[in-house]
C-alpha cells in the first residue's frame, strides 16, 4: 500500500461505513489471527475453515461471499456464480469430495477478469502454478490434475457447510496466509470494532517487549 495512504486503525474506523466500502482496508490492516481472537471474545462457535490454505502466502483476501455446492464432477456451477457475482465478491465453493478439480486456470482468469476478490474451494484446484502466476488468490484443501465436466447442476447462494464451518450468502470471508475465517454478516461490524481494539493492544505489547519487558510479565501470568 501506499504510504501515504496507509492509515492508523483509528482512521479506519472513522471511515468505515459499510463493509464493501472499506474491505481493502481492513485487508491490509488486519491480520486473520486478530479476527479470530476478536471472534472467540463475541460468540462461541466455529469460524475457520480448518484445512484450507492459500496456494502462494502473499495471497489476502476479505469479500462476501457468493456460495455454491456442486459435486466434484461439475466445474459448471462455478461459471454460474462468476456471471451473478459482483466486483470485489468471494467465491466459496462447496465440492462434495476431491476427486475431481472444481476450478482451475480457465476459470481463474474469468474470475480475475471480472474483479473478483478470490475464490475458497473445499475441494480440489488444479492448475496451480498457472494460478499463482496469474496473482489471482485461491484457497484450496487440496491440488490435483484431472477435473470433471462444465455441467452446471449445483447449487447457489445457498447456505454451505465447509467442516464444522457454516458459510451464508453475504457472510465476510477473510484469508491470508494463515488460513481461512468466516464473520456473520450480521456481526461484522462489531468484530472489526474488536479486532481494532485487539491490534492495537498487540502494538503495545510489541512496544513492551522491545523495551525489554518480558512477555509473561506483560500479560500476567
Amino acid at each position: 500500500m501506499d504510504k501515504k495512504m496507509k492509515i492508523s486503525p483509528e482512521g479506519i474506523r472513522e471511515r468505515f461505513s459499510h463493509p464493501r466500502d472499506d474491505f481493502e482496508l481492513w485487508k491490509n490492516e488486519l491480520s486473520t489471527p486478530q479476527v479470530s481472537d476478536a471472534l472467540k471474545s463475541i460468540v462461541n462457535h466455529p469460524w475457520v475453515i480448518k484445512s484450507l490454505k492459500p496456494l502462494k502466502d502473499e495471497f489476502r483476501i476479505i469479500g462476501n461471499a457468493i456460495t455454491i455446492d456442486t459435486s466434484s464432477n461439475d466445474w459448471g456451477t462455478a461459471l454460474k456464480a462468476i456471471d451473478i457475482a459482483q466486483k470485489g465478491d468471494i467465491l466459496v465453493i462447496h465440492s462434495k469430495d476431491d476427486n475431481n478439480a472444481v476450478w482451475g486456470e480457465l476459470t481463474s482468469k474469468t474470475a480475475q477478469k471480472k474483479g473478483l476478490a478470490g475464490t475458497i474451494v473445499y475441494g480440489a484446484v488444479r492448475d496451480a502454478a498457472t494460478i499463482k502466476n496469474l496473482n489471482y488468490p485461491v484457497f484450496t484443501r487440496s491440488i490435483i490434475p484431472n477435473a470433471g465436466e462444465p455441467l452446471g447442476e449445483g447449487t447457489l447462494n445457498v447456505p454451505i457447510k465447509c467442516g464444522e464451518v457454516t458459510i451464508n450468502p453475504q457472510d465476510v470471508i477473510i484469508g491470508d496466509d494463515c488460513g481461512v475465517i468466516v464473520v456473520p454478516a450480521e456481526i461484522f461490524h462489531s468484530v472489526m470494532k474488536k479486532t481494532l481494539k485487539i491490534k492495537n493492544n498487540e502494538r503495545k505489547i510489541l512496544q513492551k517487549i522491545e523495551e525489554g519487558w518480558p512477555l509473561s510479565e506483560i500479560i500476567g501470568l
